[in-house]
C-alpha cells in the first residue's frame, strides 16, 4: 500500500516536471489572408516589378542594351569559338544575343516571383544575374570621380537587391499552415 502511495506520487511529479504544449485556440478568420501572407505577397509583387520592367525596357529598346553590352562586356578567348558558333546559327552579334538573355531573365524571374511560381528557383537565378550584371556594368573600381560615386551606388543598390533575393529564396512561397506542406 505504501509502495503503491509512492508510485502514483513519483508519476505525478514526473507528469508535473514534463513540459506540456498548451493549444491556443485559433482566430476567427472572415477568408482574409493572414497579415504576414498578405504583406509578404505584396512586398513580393513591388519588388518583381523591378525586373519585369527593366527586362521589358531592355527588350523595347534592344539596340541600346546590345551597345551597352558589347561597351561593357568582353567575351573571353577561350569562349571565342562558341560565340561564334552562335553568331552564325541566329545570325545577330553575341551583344544583341546577351541583351536578349538579360532581358528574358530579368522579365521571366520577375514575373515568376510575382506570381509565386519557383520564387526560390527564380531568386537564386536573379542573384546569379545581378552579380554578374554588377561586375561588369557596376565596376567603380576601375574609376574615379563623380562617375565612380554614381557606380558605387548603383553597385550598393544591387547589393541590396541581393539580400532581398536571399529572403526571397529563404521565404520561398511563404508560410503555409499545413505542416504537411513543403516548398520546392
Amino acid at each position: 500500500m505504501l509502495a503503491e502511495s509512492f508510485r502514483v506520487r513519483e508519476r505525478a511529479l514526473r507528469r508535473l516536471s514534463q513540459p506540456t504544449a498548451v493549444e491556443l485556440p485559433r482566430p476567427v478568420t472572415i477568408g482574409l489572408p493572414e497579415p504576414t501572407s498578405l504583406a509578404l505577397t505584396l512586398g513580393r509583387v513591388f519588388f518583381a516589378v523591378l525586373f519585369i520592367l527593366s527586362g521589358a525596357f531592355k527588350l523595347l529598346d534592344l539596340a541600346a542594351t546590345a551597345q551597352m553590352i558589347s561597351a561593357r562586356v568582353t567575351i573571353p578567348e577561350m569562349l571565342a569559338v562558341y560565340t561564334t558558333q552562335l553568331e552564325g546559327m541566329t545570325g545577330m552579334p553575341m551583344a544583341q544575343l546577351l541583351a536578349i538573355a538579360a532581358a528574358a531573365v530579368e522579365l521571366v524571374c520577375g514575373l515568376a516571383i510575382a506570381l509565386n511560381f519557383g520564387a526560390r528557383f527564380f531568386a537564386i537565378v536573379l542573384i546569379l544575374f545581378v552579380i554578374v550584371a554588377t561586375y561588369h556594368v557596376h565596376d567603380f573600381w576601375n574609376q574615379s570621380g563623380p562617375e565612380q560615386k554614381n557606380n558605387m551606388i548603383h553597385a550598393l543598390k544591387n547589393l541590396s537587391l541581393i539580400g532581398a533575393l536571399f529572403i526571397i529564396a529563404g521565404i520561398g512561397r511563404g508560410p503555409r499552415n499545413d505542416p504537411s506542406y513543403t516548398d520546392v
